[in-house]
């Protein structure tokens, strides 16, 4: 018998007004476990493709920005090496110019600063680098956890 019919038989064959109303609470109250309960079954598969989704697609995306984030470190590196190399060359050549000879020190304010680039790059690098080791020590981890 399903709850419609029971209802229907109910509210047909029981008189007294507070045994009815008891009978049809009990009815409502039947079916709000049985709905509760089907949630709780549903959700957490529901929970679980979702994270596995969610998952892959983090996984992508980070996989993209850190290959992005490489690439910019090391286009930072190479700037900043070709800016620390400019100085260079420009303070040899002032020192190894006799002193009566020596022009003025050229503004190398724009110069050091582009250089400091450098000093990022090589931070991004080495953090890069460091971050993905991690990771992949962490993965073998998991799935020689996932293993046992």
């Amino acid at each position: 018998m399903d709850d419609k019919e029971l209802i229907k038989r109910i509210m047909e064959e029981v008189k007294d007004e507070k045994l009815r109303e008891e009978l049809l609470g009990l009815v409502v109250e039947k079916n709000k476990k049985k709905d509760d309960t089907k949630q709780e079954e549903e959700e957490p598969i529901n929970y679980l493709a979702r994270l596995e989704i969610l998952g892959g697609a983090t996984e992508g995306v980070a996989k993209v920005s850190w290959w992005i984030a490489l690439i910019v470190s090391v286009v930072f590196t190479l700037v900043g090496g070709f800016f620390s190399f400019v100085i260079l060359v420009i303070l040899l050549g002032y020192f190894l110019t006799p002193a009566e000879e020596r022009p003025e020190l050229p503004d190398l304010t724009l110069v050091v600063i582009l250089s400091s680039l450098l000093i990022f790059g090589l931070a991004g690098i080495f953090t890069l680098l460091s971050g993905k080791k991690e990771y992949e020590r962490f993965k073998r981890k998991k799935e020689n956890q996932g293993q046992s």
